[in-house]
């Protein structure tokens, strides 16, 4: 009988902890300000992208790869030559990398780390365009060789073509 009783404890522990108890009684537990728990669980919202990429480029893909698994979804733009999509937003050869991603109006240039990205977003600099990682570090998403980290900075690009230092990533 003890071990019956431990287990339908056990079981009870598990629905509460799962919020499932609701279901079985009606009861719903609460947090602060009177709502329910399911409410109060952080939802990070999904954000639309279009990402220009040559079809021979393996570390783009890796960093789709690695945007997806933060939330991002993308219509992927496969295309021969994305040099006319750089020149649209501002993209000078010094700035390039091998893949372009629009979201909002704004450009993310190459391998850029999707935190950053979010943060951009969530309070745009004011006269900024975008984020820019120039050349493809490595250490950076899509650009990982075991463990080694290559110092580089995410750039901000401001609406006159200057840049200036987003987030600093310190190498080995």
């Amino acid at each position: 009988m003890v071990k019956k009783s431990w287990l339908i404890i056990g079981a009870i522990g598990c629905l509460i902890g799962l919020g499932g108890i609701g279901a079985f009684t009606g009861f719903q537990l609460r947090g602060s300000q009177g709502r329910s728990v399911a409410q109060e669980i952080e939802v990070t919202p999904t954000i639309a992208a279009e990402v220009y990429r040559t079809p021979t480029c393996g570390c783009c893909g890796a960093w789709i790869d690695h945007a997806t698994a933060n939330g991002f979804t993308f219509v992927d733009q496969i295309q021969p030559d994305i040099t006319a999509i750089k020149e649209q937003f501002g993209i000078t050869p010094e700035l390039a990398s091998c893949h372009t991603t629009v979201v909002a109006g704004y450009v993310f240039e190459g391998h850029i780390p999707a935190a950053d990205i979010r943060r951009f977003l969530a309070q745009p600099p004011a006269g900024v365009v975008g984020l820019t990682v120039p050349g493809m570090p490595i250490g950076s998403p899509g650009m990982e060789v075991g463990d080694r980290q290559q110092a580089y900075e995410v750039l901000a690009i401001h609406g006159d073509g200057s840049t200036s230092i987003f987030q600093e990533y310190p190498g080995d």
